[in-house]
């Protein structure tokens, strides 16, 4: 599947991983694993750190938009990965939930794409999207442990973005 995804996803460039521009045979299945890598790493009601790595043609999606930001891709730490690969299986969501609805949003770009703002802004507009990240502990009104560590560290920027929405 790896070899398939990069002869047709890949191979055409970066901006080719940008939720928008994958076709919907690539982002159905890209959602699969976003929703397998999320379910795995963010049970309902509990807040824990489990970096259950995702997929690989979903880790090759994130080490291709850090690769396009001038990020080195080999140095990212597990955590690291783990925050990116949540950010973007989010983001997959949030593609498939405008394709689907009459939900309007504003398309990413590379250099945004695993950013925390655009998950609350979308969040603010859908509020059932809000109540998954709610039940993720992702939201302010949930309790996460106190190490530090990159599930708290993405929770974190995303309920310090939420309170300047507020």
């Amino acid at each position: 599947m790896l070899s398939r995804f990069a002869n047709e996803v890949l191979s055409q460039g970066a901006s080719a991983v940008l939720p928008q521009n994958l076709n919907q045979y690539w982002l159905t299945r890209i959602q699969k694993y976003a929703d397998d890598f999320l379910d795995a790493n963010f049970a309902v009601g509990e807040c824990v750190e489990k970096v259950v790595s995702g997929d690989p043609v979903l880790t090759a999606c994130v080490h291709e938009v850090v690769r396009a930001n001038g990020g080195p891709t080999l140095e990212l730490t597990e955590g690291q990965l783990a925050e990116n690969t949540a950010i973007y299986a989010l983001s997959i969501t949030m593609e498939s939930i405008r394709r689907e609805s009459d939900i309007e949003m504003t398309l990413p770009t590379l250099s945004n794409l695993l950013s925390v703002k655009r998950i609350v802004q979308f969040a603010k507009i859908n509020p059932a999207f809000g109540q998954f990240l709610e039940k993720a502990c992702l939201l302010p009104e949930t309790e996460i442990p106190a190490e530090r560590n990159w599930f708290k560290r993405l929770t974190g920027r995303i309920r310090s973005r939420m309170a300047s929405f507020g």
